[in-house]
């Protein structure tokens, strides 16, 4: 399945989710399962953002982007922090009111039950196609949708243990629910900015840069090696150092080994090559 057909997917099943469960948290008086539609809800907004941001990467550069448009994903990550962060801290509120009011009894019935039991069922198997089409595409809104996913059905196991139990368990289940969702806004966010400040890659990647230029032919060494990432991939700026009598051409042949090489990687988008003559 084609990413954006599975972020479609991810939309339509967060609003069914979102409806089913206000209805049922209503029906039945549970704190429990309307905070998890209010998790519903964001996820509404959430997957809606990795949709849009996922038909926008893949734009080819023009005028106004020579790099591409791959910036789009941790953006929406970070617009997804923010929608968490405030929904939350609702959520956090509203459970934590609900210690300090009598205790309402919550209605028991067949619906709600299974209906919860068919959100965690859904939010698990949605979760293995994001997973599956991650390990393919190595897309960061793929492995957020994965994440968010495992997390929602986390949630919902939380809310169907606190309609179970009710009363006091009730509160407290929404209250885990709303710090879950706060956690993973604040983790999320913290990552999305990284990438969109230009984090440096893992040493794994770095290690693998310098070993496809060290195995270059005609490379002798390396020097000022820079590499950061431009959205969800890496661009690298590197200075080779080759024998000073080569000829220009060889040297730029040598350059542009290097290059392709190491865009061949599947997490590097760009590399720039400079050369260095070296007295042999």
């Amino acid at each position: 399945m084609r990413k954006e057909q599975l972020t479609k997917l991810g939309v339509l099943l967060s609003v069914l989710l979102f409806v089913g469960k206000l209805y049922a948290g209503i029906r039945v008086g549970s704190t429990a399962v309307l905070s998890d539609a209010l998790n519903s809800l964001l996820d509404v907004f959430s997957y809606t953002a990795i949709h849009m941001s996922v038909k926008l990467k893949d734009k080819a550069p023009d005028i106004n982007h020579p790099f591409g448009h791959r910036r789009a994903e941790p953006l929406a990550g970070l617009i997804i922090a923010i929608f968490a962060g405030m929904l939350g801290a609702t959520v956090i509120k509203e459970a934590a009111f609900g210690f300090f009011q009598d205790h309402h009894g919550i209605n028991h019935d067949y619906f709600a039950l299974i209906f919860m039991g068919v959100a965690i069922a859904s939010k698990l198997g949605i979760a293995v196609a994001y997973r599956m089409v991650w390990s393919k595409s190595h897309s960061l809104a793929m492995r957020a949708s994965f994440v968010d996913s495992c997390n929602d059905a986390l949630a919902s196991s939380v809310a169907l243990i606190g309609l179970v139990l009710g009363g006091f368990w009730d509160d407290i289940a929404g209250l885990l629910i709303g710090g879950w969702v706060l956690f993973s806004g604040i983790r999320v966010g913290l990552e999305s900015v990284g990438y969109l400040m230009g984090k440096v890659p893992d040493k794994s990647i770095i290690k693998q840069i310098e070993q496809v230029t060290m195995n270059t032919p005609g490379v002798t060494r390396f020097n000022d090696l820079r590499a950061h990432f431009v959205g969800d991939r890496v661009h690298v700026e590197i200075h080779i150092e080759v024998d000073d009598t080569l000829s220009l051409r060889d040297a730029h042949d040598i350059s542009i080994t290097v290059r392709y090489g190491l865009q061949d990687l599947p997490e590097i988008d760009r590399a720039f090559i400079h050369i260095d003559p070296i007295e042999a």
